[in-house]
């Protein structure tokens, strides 16, 4: 009987560790990070956000990353000083493209410069990172669409991939591109946040 327990407990842990597995090849996390850590990220939105309806969103995709990771915080900023940017636009993006992430280091001549989502994937730092939301190709989304494309941008501000394995990454998650219901990210979303950013 014994004997029978124990399996049954060690069969419950590697199921159970399965479900929240995070893999933290370059295909899932990013290497490099944004400069300074992701502990207290200044945030800025411009005016768009507001006029297409954005702010709940962004706001919703900000304390769900949060409340998963000591490692992850905000503090409001300016749009000077921003490490993070957020922009909405109507059709700005190119067609079926819901959400845009790019990345950016400082210049000397008080610019930016682009930093590739490629060199970040291999280990390239940013100062700074801009994120457009498209109002116009997700205005027959619900809330909870929209609320999973913001966190879904975010999650790339704070050094995530996309996640398209199969059958790992099978059914929705904020990091699968894509349009999905949920408000709030997923256990494998969590999973890999974590091994970037700790508990």
């Amino acid at each position: 009987m014994r004997k029978k327990i124990i399996a049954s407990v060690m069969a419950a842990l590697c199921i159970g560790s399965s479900i929240a597995y995070a893999d933290t090849g370059t295909a899932h996390i990013k290497i490099g990070s944004i400069s300074g850590g992701a502990s207290n990220i200044s945030y800025w939105y411009d005016t768009s956000v507001s006029s297409y309806g954005q702010n709940g969103a962004v706001d919703n995709a900000r304390s769900q990353w949060d409340s998963i990771s000591s490692g992850i915080g905000w503090s409001a900023g300016t749009q000077s000083s921003a490490k993070m940017k957020v922009f909405a636009g109507y059709q700005a993006l190119p067609g079926g493209t819901y959400g845009q992430t790019s990345y950016y280091n400082y210049n000397w001549y008080g610019g930016v410069d682009q930093v590739y989502s490629d060199d970040v994937t291999n280990g390239s730092s940013y100062d700074q990172a801009q994120v457009i939301l498209d109002a116009g190709w997700t205005s027959s989304w619900s809330q909870s669409e929209r609320w999973m494309n913001a966190g879904h941008e975010v999650g790339h501000v704070l050094g995530m991939n996309h996640f398209e394995n199969s059958p790992e990454h099978a059914g929705s998650h904020w990091m699968k591109s894509g349009r999905y219901t949920l408000t709030t990210p997923t256990e494998i979303d969590i999973a890999h946040m974590r091994t970037k950013w700790g508990y």
